[in-house]
């Protein structure tokens, strides 16, 4: 199943799909990430770019009439307005704040996780099923050429980190985290616990997708793996997984959260704050002996769970 392309359409009602794709350019001090998408909601369907750097911890949102958003097939790349995304890279062109915003990017070696017909994506069996959010990896690392304009402010790539996924449905979870960062050698992480709707109630669940020098290791609830411990406090939480006799402990925190907008019965009126530069700690442990040690002040976290609901 090819995530990365159409997985709702534009004639489901009360729907979105949005795409996002980070860059983490050390190299020119600035990190920034791109969400694309669309709702088809039927009073404010619209597509839009929702742009977020670490120049100013600013976020700015661009709506779009969906006449401007079109697709090419074989290989899949969406066109949003002027902008295009696609599995080689992406082009950017469009104004806030009065400035505009410009580059073009190329991406290279793209690192999709490891898929079956049981294990379509990371929401493994559940993903052949209908859910309010399905969530895709489409790339957990890969390497990032080219250059961003921001006014007159020129920001030239040749070694920046890229990453992608994606989620469609109607709504986002009534409470979840999430953390993201690649800024490791030879290696990437995202974890996500989430609070959704299934069958009638609502059930917890979580995923930890971690790759580590040609390794690939894999947690989630879904496939046998408990959640010893989580914790939310002051926009920050810790969560202690276990599976076989591997065990992880991830501790992340948030450094200048944003408010992102977000779907909400496919509008998009809710809002998360995510943070592009938080702290996040990974260590991973097998039979008490610790395997991996990965830290970084450059992981992007969102913290959307209410005290009550830890």
């Amino acid at each position: 199943m090819d995530q990365f392309g159409f997985m709702v359409g534009l004639e489901k009602k009360e729907a979105f799909e949005g795409w996002f794709s980070k860059v983490d350019a050390k190299e020119c001090g600035l990190m920034f990430s791109v969400i694309w998408g669309y709702t088809t909601h039927e009073e404010s369907g619209h597509a839009f770019i929702q742009f977020t750097s670490s120049l100013s911890h600013e976020t700015a949102y661009i709506s779009y009439d969906l006449s401007e958003l079109w697709v090419e097939e074989e290989p899949f790349v969406l066109h949003i307005g002027k902008n295009r995304l696609s599995r080689e890279g992406m082009v950017l062109d469009f104004h806030i704040h009065g400035q505009r915003i410009e580059g073009q990017f190329f991406f290279s070696k793209l690192s999709p996780i490891e898929t079956s017909f049981l294990k379509p994506g990371i929401m493994g069996w559940l993903t052949h099923f209908p859910n309010e959010c399905n969530h895709g990896l489409i790339s957990m690392n890969h390497g990032v050429q080219g250059a961003l304009r921001i006014g007159d402010r020129l920001f030239p790539m040749k070694e920046a980190k890229g990453y992608m996924e994606k989620d469609w449905g109607s709504s986002f979870p009534k409470a979840y985290v999430w953390a993201q960062s690649n800024d490791f050698l030879e290696g990437s992480v995202v974890f996500s616990y989430a609070t959704v709707p299934m069958l009638g109630r609502h059930a917890k669940g979580f995923f930890l997708l971690l790759q580590h020098l040609g390794t690939e290791y894999r947690f989630s609830s879904i496939e046998g793996s408990r959640l010893l411990h989580f914790k939310v406090k002051d926009k920050a939480f810790v969560a202690i997984l276990k599976k076989g006799p591997y065990k992880v402990v991830i501790k992340a925190k948030q450094a200048h959260p944003v408010v992102l907008a977000s779907p909400d019965h496919g509008e998009m009126k809710a809002k998360i704050k995510e943070s592009l530069d938080g702290r996040l700690l990974v260590k991973v442990f097998l039979k008490e002996q610790e395997l991996l040690f990965l830290e970084t002040d450059r992981a992007s976290i969102d913290v959307h769970y209410p005290l009550e609901e830890s």
